[in-house]
């Protein structure tokens, strides 16, 4: 009677290839992990920095002027002059919070993000980058108006006085539209990113 050798057979191991979809959203995650602490360390640097910086302007000005009686740049009795403070936190608390859009804006999608999607994964996932970006650029403009506006106002007004024409000729009265030229280009910028990102839809559908 011949006898039968009993082997017991382990199932093959296959190496596990990434696809370009998963490569491509692994990177997206690390990168997103990155602007996330870089987020972190700023915001408790603005946190410190923002109290430091109110304290500084706050010892300068009673020494300088005596107590607080109202915002003023003529240098006289109470006159507080806010300008360079708000200068200086007002441009810092912009760069943060594009920061914290841009984490907010930029961040991996998730997999009912992609299932919901009708097209292949790696392409939904250029997509969904895509239109991230773009909603990030937007509200970083409108973050950026927001803060630059009162910025230019507070440095006509230091400069010139109250408003009364518009004008670049420094006289009293007369404020210069700088913040439109940059709030005009800036706009121009994002209008054209949105304009790729239709053309790139259209493509791609």
């Amino acid at each position: 009677m011949p006898m039968q050798t009993l082997t017991k057979h382990e199932p093959a191991t296959t190496a596990t290839v990434p696809t370009p979809a998963a490569s491509q959203l692994d990177r997206w995650g690390r990168r997103h992990a990155r602007r996330v602490r870089r987020l972190e360390i700023n915001a408790l640097a603005w946190v410190v920095g923002t109290i430091v910086l109110t304290t500084l302007w706050i010892v300068n000005q009673w020494q300088a002027n005596g107590a607080f009686e109202h915002f003023g740049f003529e240098g006289n009795h109470g006159d507080w002059n806010p300008t360079l403070w708000a200068l200086a936190t007002g441009l810092w608390t912009l760069a943060v919070g594009i920061m914290a859009l841009q984490v907010r804006f930029e961040r991996p999608p998730t997999d009912m993000q992609l299932e919901a999607d009708a097209e292949p994964r790696r392409l939904a996932l250029t997509r969904l980058e895509r239109l991230g970006r773009l909603k990030f650029h937007v509200a970083a403009w409108v973050l950026g108006m927001l803060i630059v506006t009162p910025l230019w106002a507070l440095i006509e007004w230091q400069d010139n006085g109250s408003f009364e024409r518009w004008s670049d000729n420094s006289q009293p009265g007369s404020w210069e539209p700088w913040v439109l030229y940059v709030g005009g280009i800036w706009a121009l910028v994002v209008a054209g990113l949105a304009v790729r990102t239709y053309v790139q839809e259209r493509r791609s559908s």
